[in-house]
Order: structure tokens, then sequence, then C-alpha cells
């Protein structure tokens, strides 16, 4: 089993290698061109239904982000590394003036790292994580540094856990 340390420095490193070959998507991608769309899918690695990107990337949460306090940044780096925490946790925006459409209730917070208005569930604001490679993926769920990261769950399901989830080594 591969240690998230381990996991962690390959994304940085093919983030990194990405960003100079001139292919980096920035830090709105997922914002489309009008309204941001979230939609809900079946997980069953976590046997939840959870919030998706309008390319059916899992959605997470950072429980420690909330009332407006941001913790990943453009400024906040990765720990063990001079990455950012949005080159792999990366924030659902919305263009300026627009608002997300979706299954559920959805509201806007404005980042005070000037990346835009970003796309919130309950208060809490949506990214998707960089090591997710295919739709149905939910690899991020359970990582925890700051706080917990965690898949946007909706309907009567008890909050989505992972056994491959743990402390961050990036």
């Amino acid at each position: 089993m591969m240690k998230h340390g381990t996991l962690i420095a390959g994304l940085v490193a093919a983030l990194v290698l990405a960003a100079g070959c001139g292919s980096s998507t920035g830090s709105t991608a997922g914002a489309g061109g009008g309204n941001t769309t979230v939609e809900s899918a079946h997980s069953s690695a976590l046997n939840a239904n959870v919030l998706v990107n309008d390319s059916g990337m899992t959605l997470y949460t950072l429980s420690a982000e909330h009332g407006g306090r941001f913790i990943c940044t453009k400024s906040s780096k990765l720990p063990g590394s001079s990455a950012s925490c949005v080159s792999m946790w990366i924030p659902l925006t919305v263009p300026a003036g627009s608002n997300p459409t979706g299954p559920v209730s959805l509201g806007t917070i404005h980042r005070t790292d000037g990346s835009g208005t970003q796309v919130t569930y309950h208060g809490l604001p949506l990214y998707s994580f960089a090591g997710d490679k295919a739709p149905g993926d939910a690899s991020g769920n359970g990582f925890r540094d700051v706080g917990t990261w965690e898949a946007a769950t909706i309907g009567s399901t008890a909050p989505a856990t992972s056994s491959s989830g743990g402390g961050y080594g990036y």
C-alpha cells in the first residue's frame, strides 16, 4: 500500500510538470462558461451519494473552513512542499455575477486570496482533488491536515468515511 506522502509527492511532481508544459487549467478549473453545474452521483467507494463537478469528479469540503475562514489558499503551502494548497485541492469557482446550479441548495463565497468566487454547500467551500483521476474516484476522502477533507455527501446517508484516509505526508 502506497503511503500518502509518496502519493502526494508524486501528485505534486506531476502538477509541476504539467504547469511547465503549459497544460495547467488554473485555480478556476471546473468553473465552466456560464453557471457552474454541480450534480449528484452515487459513490460505490463510499456507499454514499456525493456532489460532483460537471466532469463527474467528487467534490470535497475541509472541516476547518467555516464562517468565511479559508485554510486552503494560493499562499498556503502543502506540508513539506513549495506547492500551494490549491494546486492539490482545486476550488470550484463560478464566474463573477453567476450562480451555481445543482440538486441541492448551493451558495458562493468570495475567496480572500483573490482567486474568485467559490461554490459552497452548507456554507463550506467545495474543492476537487488532483489525486482523483476518473469520475467516481474519492481518494481525497478522509485526508487530514489542519482539518479533515470529506467528500460532500447528500441525502440521508451517514457521512462518508474511508479506510484509506489518514494524515497528509505531502
